[in-house]
């Protein structure tokens, strides 16, 4: 278990990671191509795409699993401040449990979407470029599996009052 409990650790922190170096790269992006425009009158080609069709996709998703790691995830306690620590544990145990469900569902939906653009080639063209879009709709699925893989490790840690849950 601590086997699990480790990768999901470091993975989510990697990709918590690669998020960061993704969100400076995007920003040396597009203040290079404004610099670049407002001095010289020239544009970084396929700007605009590279933001839409790469950074944001990936920059939205991939910390999602850093995000069900740390126990981030919007959650509304209206009701838990009723139940004692014990029923509270096995509700967040079952909540894991639905939550890794709902991800394996949206793995599926996004994998078979994911192969569908791939066979096809998908593409954008970009100033005469066809620039290929279909390695985004991998993001996806790997996002929304290792977001379960969090979700699935979290319910043993939760049920048997690890120290590796409440310390994170």
């Amino acid at each position: 278990m601590s086997l699990l409990v480790k990768l999901a650790d470091r993975s989510s922190v990697c990709l918590a990671l690669l998020g960061t170096l993704g969100i400076l790269a995007m920003m040396l992006h597009i203040v290079l191509d404004v610099v670049l425009r407002a001095t010289l009158s020239v544009s970084i080609p396929s700007t605009l795409e590279l933001v839409t069709r790469y950074y944001m996709v990936t920059l939205a998703l991939l910390p999602l699993a850093w995000v069900e790691w740390r126990k981030q995830m919007i959650f509304v306690e209206s009701l838990s401040g009723m139940f004692g620590k014990r029923l509270t544990r096995w509700l967040d145990a079952l909540v894991a449990l639905v939550s890794a469900g709902i991800y394996l569902v949206l793995v599926v939906a996004t994998w078979n979407k994911a192969v569908e653009q791939y066979e096809i080639g998908a593409y954008v063209m970009s100033l005469d470029f066809p620039m290929p879009v279909w390695p985004t709709y991998f993001v996806l699925p790997l996002a929304f599996a290792l977001a379960a893989l969090v979700s699935l490790v979290r319910v043993p840690l939760i049920i048997t009052k690890n120290e590796n849950y409440d310390r994170v």
